[in-house]
């Protein structure tokens, strides 16, 4: 009641001195234009003046009222409004709302918290500042071709691509993933060659990331469920079908992924001599098929909307191999670090400990998530893809 009546002498004040301007200026205009009276006849002179565009906007009018009244106004209703769930926040955990770059409800922002999958708008703000919106994953085929045939090994050379999938991907999450990179495209690309036959094996190549499979504190409902075994090369997220609606993981993603291509490639009508395992391409061996992601702003997109952990990760990965320092799990994070603290954010009470989240070893604050936020915007990747 006390703001009511509160609001109501303020909008009497500002009807007043809304209607006092308009009455002041009329009279001072009134006294001059009488001081300029000129007794007797003379001469006039009559001058064209431009028309002046009538006011559209009514003096009396919300749009008129100062914006940083309106802020304060909206900004206290709001935290009023917000009070109630603030106070369903513990003190283990934290509650920072802004609007427009103001914070307007302040629970515990410098709290260490769990960040659980909020993790992945870090990696995907990071992401996108250091690889770039426009940044694509390549794939390629490898090997020497001699009168229709792949003489000697086929090499599958992976490019860290997350959503590498086949037509037929055994879907294991509620919301499969979107946006992805088709593999039959590198067959396609071999049949229109006119390779009719593979000599030797097929080889999945997956050395441009480290052999770390997991995230060392994953707990074992984790590790190979929710994500992994990671890799450079996965082919459907390193699952395959082992029954109708059943489906298992692969050890090995590059072995993995290499079958897959046997099974396409017999399916295409192309035979192959040996069979599909992990290994190396050589040095000399020839590009023969290539192909590519979506951007990674859509692969951001995918990751945020369903929740990828496996993207998350390799995410992780290629920020290391951007920086020169291996595609490994620590030289991204260290890349997470050095990127947040060159935007002014002091990380030294963080703990970064993978890309999706899983990790429940990792600590952030909410201040920190809010100034991620607050880097990107609603119309960016970050702001597409969230719920």
């Amino acid at each position: 009641m006390a703001f009511g009546r509160l609001r109501s002498v303020a909008t009497y004040v500002v009807l007043v001195v809304s209607a006092a301007v308009p009455a002041v200026g009329l009279g001072g205009l009134w006294r001059w234009a009488d001081a300029q009276r000129i007794a007797g006849p003379t001469d006039l002179v009559v001058v064209d003046q431009p028309v002046v565009a009538p006011l559209i906007t009514p003096v009396l009018s919300v749009r008129r009222t100062p914006h940083a009244l309106a802020r304060s106004a909206s900004g206290a209703q709001l935290a009023a409004a917000l009070a109630p769930v603030a106070a369903l926040v513990g003190d283990t955990s934290c509650l920072l709302v802004a609007a427009n770059h103001t914070v307007v409800l302040d629970h515990g922002p410098s709290t260490l918290v769990t960040p659980a999958s909020n993790m992945k708008l870090i990696t995907a703000s990071v992401a996108l500042q250091v690889l770039g919106p426009d940044f694509t994953f390549a794939t390629e085929l490898r090997g020497d071709i001699s009168a229709g045939a792949v003489t000697g090994d086929l090499f599958l050379v992976g490019g860290g691509d997350p959503l590498l999938s086949t037509a037929d991907y055994p879907a294991t999450q509620q919301y499969p993933p979107f946006n992805v990179t088709a593999v039959e495209d590198l067959v396609a690309q071999l049949v229109a060659a006119g390779v009719t036959s593979v000599t030797g094996n097929v080889i999945g190549d997956d050395s441009r990331y480290d052999a770390e499979r997991f995230s060392p504190n994953w707990a074992p409902g984790i590790a190979g469920v929710e994500a992994g075994p990671l890799g450079a090369l996965m082919v459907n997220d390193a699952t395959r079908t082992v029954a109708p609606g059943s489906v298992a993981r692969y050890t090995n993603p590059a072995a993995g992924a290499a079958r897959d291509l046997v099974r396409l490639l017999a399916a295409s009508g192309i035979t192959v001599g040996g069979s599909g395992v992990a290994g190396v391409a050589t040095a000399t061996a020839s590009v023969l098929a290539s192909v590519r992601s979506v951007p990674l702003s859509a692969i951001i997109t995918e990751m945020l909307t369903t929740s990828d952990d496996n993207t998350a990760e390799l995410l992780i990965k290629e920020l290391g191999v951007h920086a020169g320092t291996g595609g490994s799990r620590q030289a991204g994070l260290d890349v997470i670090a050095a990127t947040l603290t060159a935007r002014g954010i002091d990380t030294s009470s963080f703990v970064f400990a993978d890309g999706s989240g899983l990790d429940s070893a990792s600590t952030v604050t909410c201040g920190l998530i809010l100034s991620v936020l607050e880097f990107e915007s609603l119309t960016s990747p970050v702001g597409a893809g969230l719920p």
